[in-house]
């Protein structure tokens, strides 16, 4: 499996437009604040766990100890979400 193969995709909710989880990062196209929109990369490696599930929003333990949020669409795409983040790591 190479690090470009696809493992999850959604549409996600509020101001995040896609989630997906390739085998080394996680990638997330965020809307701006005055309407852009930017890629944003987390590596898996700097990711030490799922902190907690809060409704449909999923927070992550990292190294830096920032906050690393992610919302997908529903409350089950965030528990397939953390699932397939688990088989990962």
């Amino acid at each position: 499996m190479d690090n470009d193969t696809l493992l999850f995709q959604d549409k996600g909710s509020g101001r995040f437009k896609d989630v997906k989880i390739h085998p080394n990062r996680i990638e997330v196209l965020k809307r701006g604040i005055f309407g852009g929109k930017h890629t944003e990369i987390v590596y898996l490696k700097d990711i030490t766990g799922v902190n907690r599930i809060k409704g449909r929003e999923v927070f992550l333990r990292n190294r830096l100890l920032t906050a690393c949020v992610f919302c997908p669409s529903g409350r089950a795409k965030a528990q397939e979400f953390v699932n397939v983040l688990n088989m990962v790591m």
